[in-house]
């Protein structure tokens, strides 16, 4: 049976979270989201950098990895089911703009 209103608080906390994180690293550009509240472990989160060099400056600075306990730690901070809790991905625009004219669903189908 499906909680419409536990899915309203669930996709609440993810919003507050990407935007925690894309307020406190100006790296990134922007945030997408992909999966259902209704299951909180099958959702994930895609921090998105403007390039490809960007990108990988930052996995090679660490910064990805801080983002990424960041991400986790907002989550839990805001009582975000802990079957959901997991870690983030990451990606460039370039990357998608390239292969998948900017189409972020066949970037990540």
């Amino acid at each position: 049976m499906r909680n419409r209103e536990q899915e309203i608080k669930w996709q609440r906390i993810i919003e507050i979270c990407m935007e925690d994180v894309k307020n406190y690293f100006a790296d990134i550009e922007q945030s997408i989201e992909f999966g259902t509240y209704i299951q909180p472990a099958n959702y994930f989160v895609s921090y998105i950098f403007s390039t490809n060099a960007r990108l990988k400056a930052a996995q090679q600075s660490g910064l990805t990895e801080k983002i990424n306990l960041y991400h986790r730690a907002q989550l839990k901070k805001h009582n975000y089911p802990i079957q959901g809790i997991k870690d983030c991905t990451f990606a460039s625009q370039e990357e998608c703009d390239k292969e998948y004219n900017g189409n972020w669903y066949y970037y990540y189908k």
